[in-house]
């Protein structure tokens, strides 16, 4: 009869490194399947829904419409019950309404740069650019929309240009907000 030969530890070693490593081939697979799900979920937002000249619109476009006018139109109704826009409009200078534009801008970009690092670093600062000009668009819209319905237009174009700079402070703070998410 022939006698069992008892595993050394260089085989005994082997074997736990070969179970190792096949253990590590499923986690890598399972990581892949998760990968392409995701893959796969970018190519729906990527979905281009109508070109205009160069310019494609896709659906993380329309996305970013939608959640860009619910902020500004969130952000309009706080800053309205908040801020008395006519009052402030006829007392501030206009170093202060550069000012708060300066503001809104600067603290929106920082934001728009902090969600937006990857693509920044794929595609550069023009992405944080386009979607602060996207976004401050947005806001001044939807301030003047407010204003309009609710009847407060300024008689003046100077007072009317301060007061929606005063409230695109708040409209810019939702949209920015919004579009975080």
């Amino acid at each position: 009869m022939s006698k069992k030969r008892k595993p050394n530890r260089v085989e005994q070693e082997l074997r736990d490194i070969r179970k190792t490593e096949e253990k590590l081939l499923k986690k890598e697979q399972l990581i892949e399947k998760k990968e392409n799900k995701i893959l796969a979920e970018e190519e729906k937002i990527e979905k281009v829904l109508f070109r205009i000249g160069r310019f494609e619109f896709k659906s993380k476009h329309l996305l970013e419409l939608i959640k860009g006018v619910a902020g500004a139109f969130l952000g309009v109704g706080i800053g309205r019950s908040i801020l008395n826009l006519d009052s402030l409009a006829q007392k501030l200078q206009w170093w202060n309404i550069a000012s708060i534009l300066i503001f809104i801008v600067g603290i929106s970009w920082l934001l728009i740069y902090k969600n937006e690092k990857q693509y920044v670093q794929k595609h550069g600062l023009r992405v944080v650019w386009k979607k602060l000009v996207f976004l401050y668009v947005i806001s001044l819209i939807i301030e003047f929309i407010a204003l309009w319905l609710f009847a407060s237009l300024p008689a003046d174009a100077a007072t009317l240009i301060k007061v929606l700079v005063i409230g695109s402070y708040a409209a810019m703070a939702g949209a920015v907000s919004f579009s975080l998410i």
